[in-house]
């Protein structure tokens, strides 16, 4: 897959159809290459805001002395499914993880909370960071975009956005990490999007890690009002890096968490719409592990 953005009209159904068969490919995968150097000083630092009706931003910020490598969030309170964590990325000081959740166009009758979470440690060798965005367009129904590390460094976090519209009526459905980059991908809602929108994506990006390996791990695929995945990394390891996706939600399912629930485990799980649907649909977990 070649860095940049999919401008055709493409189905979330058909890439989960292929879900079991991936996830057997990339399962306790090892990615090592090249000389390592560990990551000490590793944190989880967790935070969660006001419970209100409004759109918001919650901030996770590192200690001092450490930098963001990974980061995730969650959705917690009324209106599952109805409101979007359409922004999930580390700031521009690579001391902050924010996620930002808001309503579609719909609203929600209840008060709902914005959690963020950020993978904190000292920089590890050839950290750097790195963002993208598509072209705007009007897509039609669902968009993705790829962005590069640096030759010889891996992605070991990542950030994406879908931007354009004032709510959540463009869902912000996936955040992979690869070994080499990251992908972003937004689909709008069952109701459709009339106006322009585009995706931004952000690696964050390093030298190879000690013991580096990437844990995916799929939910059930069906028709079901909620679902969840655990990623969890083997014996020896810690979570560096959080991912997730939904694959078949054509737009009326929505993450409502994509987290480190453990310093070992990262937790995804997402929501149908108010509506429901039909189709069947699930989720992944990624997790990068490493000594």
């Amino acid at each position: 897959m070649r860095e940049g953005s999919n401008r055709t009209r493409w189905s979330r159904r058909t890439a989960a159809v292929g879900g079991a068969a991936l996830s057997a490919l990339v399962l306790g995968q090892v990615v090592l290459t090249g000389p390592v150097a560990a990551v000490p000083g590793l944190s989880i630092k967790t935070t969660t805001g006001p419970s209100n009706t409004f759109a918001k931003s919650q901030p996770a910020t590192c200690p001092s002395g450490t930098k963001v490598i990974g980061g995730g969030g969650a959705i917690t309170g009324a209106g599952l499914g109805q409101v979007g964590m359409d922004i999930m990325r580390p700031l521009v000081d690579g001391n902050t993880y924010s996620v930002t959740g808001r309503e579609d166009e719909n609203g929600v009758g209840g008060d709902w909370a914005v959690t963020a979470s950020a993978v904190c440690a000292p920089a590890p060798a050839g950290l750097v960071t790195v963002s993208g965005s598509s072209a705007p367009s009007s897509f039609g129904t669902s968009n993705w975009f790829e962005k590069s590390c640096p030759p010889g460094k891996h992605a070991i976090g990542v950030g994406g956005a879908v931007v354009g519209a004032s709510n959540s009526e463009v869902v912000l459905e996936d955040l992979r990490i690869h070994q080499n980059s990251v992908v972003v991908a937004g689909a709008e809602d069952g109701t459709g999007f009339a106006g322009t929108w585009w995706l931004d994506a952000t690696a964050i990006c390093a030298d190879p890690l000690p013991g580096e390996q990437r844990v995916i791990n799929d939910s059930l695929y069906n028709s079901a009002a909620t679902r969840s995945a655990v990623a969890t990394c083997p014996p020896g390891t810690q979570v560096h890096g959080v991912g997730g996706e939904i694959l078949g939600g054509d737009g009326q399912v929505r993450l409502t968490q994509m987290l480190p629930t453990t310093s070992t485990t990262v937790t995804v799980s997402a929501a149908e719409d108010e509506d429901g649907f039909s189709s069947n649909w699930k989720v992944r977990a990624y997790a990068v592990c490493a000594n």
